[in-house]
């Protein structure tokens, strides 16, 4: 930002002020220098006798004139120039002041909101953990429900708040690739199917053959809060997510049969903290930031976005996606491992993770799904349940942020298989969702999923890494390195 206050005279004028004020003054000089030679020109009065020197001293005065009009017009012209640059300056100033005023009440209203919603489930689940402790034996399945409850709705604050800082902080990248739209859509259909059907909504899905080329993870987020959006304001009917071909782009639609959004509402939806009167009355959680996600999100993809919507009828959001072509190599690489569920029973799955709660509630999951489960926090404590080199392990569970002196997950992940004839396959799991921890991931192809882990997706790429070679062979020591 540009503060002409910094350098002024005593007498409090600013670097503007002053060379205006100079133009101004030459200005004035040229003026009278002009209609001084002028007044020249017309008193003159040469003799009669000498009419050849009277033509020249005219010529001499008359290229005076000219030289010093030329003068005084270029100073104009300069004057005017000077104006105009500090016209458009004085314009930038102010739209800076404007937007950094908007930035602060968006601060203010979003430190209000935040110590508000964030207590809400935490209270919620400390109440029904309280009243669990004192009668355990008693609504067990319903206390445990509504903590569920509390902490998803945790769960989703946060998530929105960590994506909303980030796209206000412009340090979030489309990173493009070529995958069948249905890849991504199966999934979401299949989750919030589930949804709809706990709150009383069926949800019609309508797949696509469409390939096309996006971000995957920044499109899913734009299409979960679509979707939640959508199953949250809508009491009673339906949900369609479908698509339809529009030329060389691919339209992905939601709608539903919900509350509607007024005409005089429907800029202001995208907009941080702003939600529709009706969706204030008949949903009280939520921050007013999905919808500016959406759209912040959509611009970063290049995805145009557009949404109609009629009041107690029902809303329709859209996103349109260039359409794209696989290749060979492509098609092959995303080609499905193995047909149907694969079950995990009896399969050996290493996990290292310095959180003691954590390593509890990892044993007590895989377990469920009939794994047979190491855990260690560390890579010495792993050493002394297994032998590293050649004890087989469908995969390893990794915590990429381990003790702060102590090696991270990936690096260890690195140590275990510099040391295996056949390295095992990594799920790493971290909070950190910075580009260069994902970039080194795909590097060394491990599967990377973030924290709150979703129990789902960790079973999905256990399932991928047994139908992509199964457990590892009991194998011969390897050399040492």
């Amino acid at each position: 930002m540009v503060d002409d206050t910094e350098s002024r005279d005593p007498d409090g004028e600013s670097p503007w002020q002053l060379h205006e004020a100079r133009l101004m003054a030459e200005n004035a000089r040229l003026r009278r220098i002009c209609d001084a030679l002028i007044e020249r020109v017309e008193e003159s009065n040469m003799a009669p006798t000498a009419p050849y020197a009277a033509f020249q001293h005219s010529v001499v005065l008359a290229e005076q004139v000219r030289e010093r009009t030329q003068a005084l017009r270029e100073a104009n012209q300069q004057l005017l120039e000077e104006i105009e640059v500090r016209r458009r300056v004085e314009a930038r100033l102010r739209e800076a002041t404007a937007k950094a005023e908007r930035a602060s009440i968006s601060k203010t209203k979003f430190v209000a909101a935040v110590s508000h919603d964030l207590m809400q489930p935490l209270n919620a689940a400390r109440l029904f953990t309280s009243a669990l402790q004192d009668a355990p034996d008693q609504n067990t399945d319903f206390m445990l429900t509504h903590i569920n409850t509390a902490l998803h709705d945790l769960e989703s604050l946060i998530t929105t708040l960590a994506d909303a800082s980030k796209l206000d902080a412009g340090v979030v990248t489309a990173e493009p690739v070529v995958f069948p739209l249905r890849r991504l859509l199966d999934v979401l259909a299949e989750e919030y199917k589930q949804m709809a059907a706990h709150e009383g909504l069926r949800l019609r899905y309508v797949p696509t053959s469409a390939v096309v080329r996006s971000d995957p993870q920044l499109l899913n987020r734009v299409m979960r809060n679509l979707l939640s959006n959508a199953i949250r304001y809508t009491g009673s009917g339906s949900i369609l997510l479908g698509c339809r071909r529009r030329g060389e782009q691919v339209e992905v639609v939601v709608a539903d049969t919900g509350i509607g959004i007024g005409e005089d509402q429907i800029e202001d939806i995208f907009q941080e903290f702003k939600r529709g009167k009706q969706a204030v009355k008949y949903h009280e959680r939520g921050l007013g930031l999905g919808l500016s996600i959406v759209e912040k999100i959509s611009r970063i993809l290049d995805h145009p976005l557009s949404v109609t919507s009629r009041l107690h009828r029902g809303s329709r959001f859209s996103l349109r996606l260039p359409v794209a072509t696989l290749s060979a190599a492509e098609q092959r690489s995303l080609a499905p491992a193995t047909e149907g569920a694969v079950s995990l029973a009896g399969q050996p799955v290493w996990v290292v993770d310095n959180d003691a709660a954590i390593r509890a509630g990892m044993r007590t999951l895989l377990q469920r799904w009939g794994c047979e489960v190491v855990v260690a926090e560390s890579l010495a404590a792993l050493r002394r349940q297994v032998d590293t080199r050649q004890d087989p392990a469908l995969a390893l569970i990794m915590d990429y942020h381990l003790d702060p002196h102590s090696d991270d997950g990936l690096a260890v992940a690195q140590r275990i298989n510099d040391g295996r004839q056949v390295p095992l396959p990594v799920i790493m799991v971290t909070a950190d969702r910075e580009q260069p921890l994902k970039q080194r991931c795909a590097r060394r192809g491990h599967t990377l999923l973030y924290k709150p882990l979703k129990p789902m997706k960790l079973k999905l790429a256990l399932q991928q890494a047994l139908g992509q070679g199964g457990v590892s062979a009991p194998e011969a020591p390897a050399s040492s390195r």
